[in-house]
């Protein structure tokens, strides 16, 4: 109320107002200390003047009047220089001289006897036939110091006198005009705000007044007006939301199947849902403690949980009610204020078909373990069985590569073989030509010379093919050795696999492709190469068998690069490709797309077991429609002694 008053106040005298008194205060003194420093300058600066004009008069009585006076002397007129002296003393910052002649002084003025300035000045005459002075009295001229105080006080008063009716009259203008503009719109929002109500139903919005001259429209004030209105329409729309909020929560209290409840700081009740009133038979109005419930007062969970004042949850309690039980799972959020704990807010939500729900299930599943532990048993034993299939169907897929290796290999060395025979037949039948013409001595030069031609290409013939037959017994050796072995050698990759590939040649001319080795000759490796050549021969035929229809120039690459601690094998080809989807795929056991053509599906996965698990290396699958296929190998060049399986796979 008290506050109220001082707005009425405020809004009829500008003297009442807080702000403006205490803004006026500060102008005040900060005016009289700049008035009063600025007045003290200026006395400084009319001291330092007045004075300065005394000794100038001083300075001119002695430079300019002093010789006059010194000749009247000379010449004992001293009428004139009494004269000179009654005029002297008429100048301003002049009040007192004397003369001191030959024991006659001459003075004018009145002699002072407060503080003056004096100076003395010696009367000489300069004689000019014996240019030289001659010494007449002294001249003493005395100044009125105390004349020039008063003067330079009064001049001080007066000044401050008139600032301080300057500041004033600005500071009761600059009040006034501060009351008009700013202290009563102020006084008018803070009465506003006084008198604002959020829960009446209609407000008026504030508006300030204005007055021409003295202030703007749409000022700071007028923006300040606005702002309130906006809190204040907020506020109001807030306290409805916030009724609104109040009736939906009390409905929702009362209609949810949840228990809702608060305490305070000595566990008393101190509300309750109507809902869990009901269910415990009591009254939130006598505030009772939990543990005097006599529902609630064998929960010890529960009450453990409220001595320990902090949040709790999932504090599952069973409670009988009338003839049944119920299970409920407490849960409370502890309050705390400056003083300490306050109390709980919490929740009990109803879990007894949850509960019923859960206590059938642990009995079905003590039912399942057993058949579960059957059933595994079972499995083990089926994947026992499976990985001994796996394994016999891997090693028949490498016996049946050597076998189509032997087959091809037999075919290719039937030629040169049969080919020997028959130059052996043609060598045969020309010595036989040779002997007959020779035991009937009708043998000719030109006779002799067409036999041994005949004799010699027969020869040349016998040797290349004997020689190509042996070539390729050689590396069939070598590759039918390498695949079934996996001892570790020393070897160089690029000879290996062009030895593979001269095995591989009854298989590639079906196409035909010829693969080409690119890569070191002299690049080596200490590692399995049986199994390099397993992996390659595989991928060699995965491609002449799958990769090839419908491509009329058909390319295989293989290019071998030294990468310093491992060997990269890059193969490619330029056939009908993989699609994306299909990138894992194919390395799984069994997939194959010609099934019904006699492809096992062994032949890629055993190409992945093989880089990863013999070989200890990577391998990086590229392809795509009508793309072709790429296959990286990123092999150790020494390999360790105990390859460490490994079984993820780096496909791309």
């Amino acid at each position: 109320m008290e506050k109220l008053e001082r707005f009425e106040q405020g809004l009829k005298h500008p003297l009442f107002s807080i702000v403006g008194r205490r803004i006026i205060l500060l102008m005040v003194l900060l005016s009289s200390f700049f008035t009063i420093l600025t007045t003290l300058l200026q006395l400084s600066w009319d001291y330092e003047e007045a004075f300065d004009h005394v000794d100038r008069r001083h300075a001119e009585i002695q430079n300019v009047h002093a010789d006059l006076i010194a000749s009247s002397l000379w010449v004992f007129d001293l009428v004139s220089a009494q004269n000179r002296l009654d005029g002297l003393v008429n100048l301003p910052y002049i009040d007192y001289l004397s003369i001191e002649f030959d024991g006659v002084v001459l003075d004018a003025g009145k002699p002072l006897t407060t503080t003056s300035v004096d100076s003395e000045a010696e009367l000489s005459y300069f004689h000019p036939d014996t240019d030289r002075r001659i010494h007449l009295g002294t001249l003493r001229v005395k100044s009125d110091a105390q004349k020039i105080y008063d003067l330079l006080l009064q001049q001080f008063v007066v000044t401050l006198l008139l600032n301080g009716v300057k500041t004033l009259i600005v500071c009761s203008l600059i009040l006034w005009v501060f009351h008009q503009s700013v202290s009563q719109r102020v006084f008018a929002i803070a009465k506003h705000l006084s008198h604002f109500d959020p829960v009446e139903p209609i407000h008026e919005p504030l508006q300030l007044t204005h007055r021409k001259l003295i202030m703007e429209k749409s000022d700071e004030l007028d923006w300040l007006a606005d702002e309130t209105n906006k809190i204040t329409l907020r506020m109001t729309n807030l306290y409805k939301n916030i009724a609104l909020e109040q009736a939906r929560l009390s409905d929702f209290t009362n209609a949810a199947s949840d228990w809702l409840w608060e305490t305070d700081a000595t566990q008393r009740l101190t509300f309750c849902s109507e809902a869990m009133q009901v269910a415990l038979a009591i009254s939130v109005e006598n505030h009772p403690k939990v543990k005097s419930v006599p529902v609630l007062s064998h929960c010890t969970s529960l009450i453990h949980c409220l001595n320990t004042c902090d949040d709790f949850t999932m504090c599952e309690e069973k409670i009988t009610l009338g003839k049944h039980t119920y299970y409920f799972v407490f849960q409370g959020i502890a309050h705390f204020t400056g003083q300490g704990f306050t109390g709980f807010r919490g929740t009990a939500i109803d879990i007894t078909e949850l509960k019923t729900t859960q206590l059938e299930l642990e009995q079905l599943n003590q039912r399942l373990e057993a058949t579960v532990d059957a059933r595994t048993q079972d499995l083990a034993q089926s994947m026992d069985n499976l990985k001994a299939a796996q394994t016999q169907l891997v090693e028949s897929e490498k016996l049946a590569a050597l076998g189509s290796l032997v087959a091809g290999v037999a075919h290719e060395v039937n030629t040169p073989l049969g080919i020997a025979v028959t130059a052996n037949s043609v060598i045969k039948d020309a010595v036989s030509t040779l002997n007959s013409a020779f035991e009937q001595k009708t043998l000719t030069s030109e006779q002799y010379s067409a036999v041994m031609k005949q004799v010699t290409d027969g020869t040349n013939m016998l040797e290349t093919n004997l020689n190509r037959a042996a070539r390729l017994v050689r590396d069939f050796k070598q590759t039918a050795v390498d695949q079934v072995s996996e001892s570790r050698s020393q070897f160089r990759p690029v000879q290996t696999l062009e030895a593979l590939m001269g095995s591989l040649r009854p298989e590639t001319k079906k196409v035909p492709v010829a693969p080409i080795i690119e890569g070191d000759p002299h690049l080596a490796m200490s590692s399995l190469p049986g199994v390099l050549t397993q992996v390659i021969s595989n991928l060699v035929i995965n491609s002449v068998r799958h990769a090839f229809e419908g491509i009329p120039e058909p390319d295989i690459k293989i290019h071998i690069a030294d990468k310093g601690e491992t060997v990269e094998i890059h193969y490619t080809d330029n056939g009908v490709g993989v699609a994306p989807e299909l990138h894992q795929r194919i390395f799984e056991p069994f997939y194959t797309s010609s099934r019904g053509k006699g492809g096992s599906g062994l032949g890629l996965n055993l190409v992945f077991n093989l880089v990863h698990q013999k070989l200890q290396g990577k391998l990086h699958f590229d392809s795509n429609i009508n793309q072709g296929v790429t296959v990286v190998l990123s092999l150790p060049k020494f390999l360790t002694e105990t390859p460490a399986p490994q079984t993820e796979s780096s496909t791309g």
